[in-house]
């Protein structure tokens, strides 16, 4: 736990290279999840600076695909943004970047942290890690393709026995990369295991430019303490995020000085069917009870009776049955609460 005096000396903002990003925490892209609709919702709440798209295979960045998926839409209200790119060749993730300029992105992130099977399989995201040089092309290809910024988000290594993180740092400082996203776990760990803060903090010290370190930060206090103990110039948050959205606003409220938000029951619900509303007006029928099922496998995690909500809502074949469910569980919950006091 910080004091206050603590908490007042800690950075809260960094520049990546014209682009101030105030404050320093930001929205980890996540497949599936942090699409325009959830970055609104999370942005609307405050104390988030900055969002990326969900990533985006280079090989689907064309205007008839995407117009098909719709990954790379946004609303002026999110910038600066982030968008996301995968991929392993050069010329391909060069040309899809620079497309992606081309439709509005603040910044442009490249992938080499995904441990997904399906990602990896493919030679994209962490398999990078094991091909350094490749990695240097794709990043100079890509440099020279823009005129946005540039940034690159990594793990650690492959696996315990092929840690380069500090090459990969190094290498993509060298390519003109402006700031870097270090997720400290390995590939091979995906989500298990603790994330090793202690090689954000090394990396921060081997270059020049801002380092942001992600992974393992489940409250406001995590954040802050993360930030302290690394030395990096930012936090990145992703599933905790999902599991408490306000987790933005509480940071902003411990560096306020003031006891941070504690959503209700209410507030939760009101989030839910917010978010519902908006993907039911944005999306299609079924890609919108899709993303419900999705959120909510983390939304509810630490609330009583969650694993029956979660198979109710899983169950569902249209978003008002998911909407239901959803009502009748909070009401009860909020009747259960009313009788323990």
């Amino acid at each position: 736990m910080l004091n206050q005096a603590e908490i007042e000396r800690l950075p809260s903002a960094y520049a990546v290279a014209h682009i101030q990003i105030a404050p320093n925490i930001i929205l980890a892209p996540m497949a599936g999840v942090t699409d325009s609709i959830f970055r609104r919702m999370i942005l609307r709440m405050g104390g988030c600076g900055l969002v990326s798209t969900e990533m985006t295979n280079a090989a689907s960045v064309s205007p008839k695909a995407l117009r098909r998926h719709g990954l790379l839409d946004f609303y002026p209200e999110e910038r600066p943004l982030t968008m996301q790119l995968s991929g392993n060749d050069p010329d391909l993730v060069a040309n899809a970047a620079h497309m992606v300029e081309q439709l509005g992105a603040d910044i442009i992130d490249i992938n080499c942290g995904c441990p997904s099977p399906k990602v990896t399989g493919g030679g994209h995201g962490a398999s990078l890690l094991r091909d350094l040089p490749k990695m240097g092309r794709v990043l100079r290809a890509v440099r020279a393709a823009v005129q946005v910024p540039l940034t690159l988000k990594f793990r650690a290594g492959w696996d315990e026995q092929q840690l380069n993180y500090l090459d990969t740092a190094k290498l993509a400082e060298d390519c003109g990369v402006a700031a870097l996203a270090l997720h400290p776990r390995t590939r091979e760990q995906r989500y298990t295991g603790q994330a090793d803060w202690s090689r954000v903090a090394a990396v921060k010290r081997a270059v020049a430019i801002p380092v942001i370190g992600s992974g393992d930060v489940q409250n406001c206090h995590d954040a802050l303490v993360r930030l302290r103990d690394s030395g990096a110039d930012g936090v990145m948050i992703g599933r905790a995020a999902m599991a408490n959205p306000w987790i933005f606003m509480q940071i902003a409220d411990l560096r306020a000085g003031v006891t941070p938000f504690q959503p209700s029951p209410a507030d939760k619900l009101d989030f839910l069917l917010r978010y519902m509303a908006m993907c039911e007006e944005e999306l299609p029928a079924r890609l919108a009870l899709n993303k419900t099922k999705q959120l909510i496998g983390q939304f509810v995690v630490a609330l009583p009776g969650a694993s029956h909500l979660r198979v109710a809502v899983h169950r569902s074949q249209t978003l008002d049955q998911a909407r239901e469910q959803i009502i009748a569980y909070f009401s009860h919950f909020a009747t259960a609460l009313c009788a323990q006091i």
